[in-house]
């Protein structure tokens, strides 16, 4: 079984919880904080996001920060660059979330490799459909590195089939149709393809966009989701406290705290 995997039916937490920050936002250094923070915290596993010109999946939250991050010159050299440095520290595993454009940009098997060096324990290309996944699935494979697919609410049940079976870590489910961002409710949909694919395989289930409160958490453990991702709401903190890292780094702690009690 993978790390991700692991990690997530092993955590004293449920549902487990993924956190997602965007790689060097503020500063790289606060970045490497937060690894570090989120591992004291126990979390299943870290979504460390490339930021991207073009962030379709995003939300204003999320988007606003990659552009800050590009404009401090944030690229994929400089993320593996602070994930060697720091692999034998960080134990949690780190999941690169990023659109497919950067890695083509960057060469798949350099990329794969340098990933693997970096001790990347996934990756979650969010604008790559399975039928075009083939070759990156491969190399992922070839290399112990976890393949993240995303499920959308919409997706029929074949579609659902095909991606739980060639997903690996955890299947990414999308709470609702959009982009990221905080939401009041998920998709009705989402018991019915929990069930759906807890028949299909035994990868864990995350479920993503718009998680933010406790009773959001507290509605995915009644529909037995294995993880929990927060991205905008953490990004959120993040900004509004990013001149005083001490600071930022107590209030994500506590946010943190929040969500199981």
């Amino acid at each position: 079984m993978s790390r991700i995997s692991n990690s997530i039916k092993e955590n004293y937490n449920n549902p487990a919880l993924i956190p997602f920050i965007v790689s060097g936002y503020p500063n790289i250094e606060t970045t490497k904080d937060l690894l570090f923070l989120f591992q004291e915290h126990k979390v299943a596993a870290i979504e460390l996001g490339v930021p991207f010109s073009d962030p379709l999946a995003d939300g204003p939250v999320i988007q606003k920060a990659a552009k800050s991050a590009l404009e401090t010159g944030i690229n994929l050299d400089t993320i593996f660059d602070l994930l060697i440095d720091i692999r034998e520290n960080i134990q949690t595993p780190i999941i690169l979330f990023s659109y497919f454009n950067p890695i083509l940009s960057y060469g798949l098997n350099n990329f794969i490799s340098k990933a693997k060096s970096a001790n990347v324990a996934g990756i979650i290309i969010p604008d790559l459909p399975i039928e075009e996944s083939e070759e990156i699935s491969e190399l992922c494979q070839e290399n112990n590195i976890d393949f993240v697919m995303l499920v959308a609410p919409t997706s029929d049940k074949d579609r659902i089939r095909s991606i739980s079976q060639k997903a690996s870590g955890f299947i990414y489910l999308v709470s609702s149709t959009g982009v990221t961002g905080v939401r009041d409710s998920f998709s009705e949909t989402l018991s019915s393809i929990i069930t759906e694919i807890k028949n299909t395989v035994s990868t864990p289930i995350a479920v993503g966009f718009g998680v933010s409160k406790p009773e959001h958490i507290a509605s995915l453990k009644e529909l037995n989701a294995d993880g929990a991702i927060i991205g905008s709401a953490l990004v959120k903190i993040i900004d509004q406290y990013k001149d005083e890292k001490a600071l930022l780094l107590s209030k994500i702690s506590e946010y943190l705290d929040s969500l199981y009690n």
